[in-house]
């Protein structure tokens, strides 16, 4: 989860609207994960709790491009 959170303070200093979707399709898939893990069937899980990474990786790729973006402001 401290991942997570650092991801979008990143992410959301720059693009506070991608951040917002991938933190919703985040959430929503995390949630569905322990909804899974509760029913105590392994199976359950991945359903749509398999799901979370592209959110995951949606904020990674923001947060790069933020610091990108840094990196070639002070370049200049």
């Amino acid at each position: 989860m401290s991942v997570f959170f650092a991801l979008l303070l990143l992410c959301g200093i720059q693009y506070p609207l991608f951040d917002a979707g991938f933190r919703l399709f985040y959430v929503v898939t995390r949630f569905f994960y322990f909804k899974g893990y509760a029913s105590g069937v392994p199976e359950n899980r991945l359903k749509i709790g398999g799901y979370n990474f592209p959110g995951l990786f949606g904020l990674i790729i923001c947060s790069a491009s933020f610091g990108i973006n840094l990196l070639l402001r002070e370049a200049l």
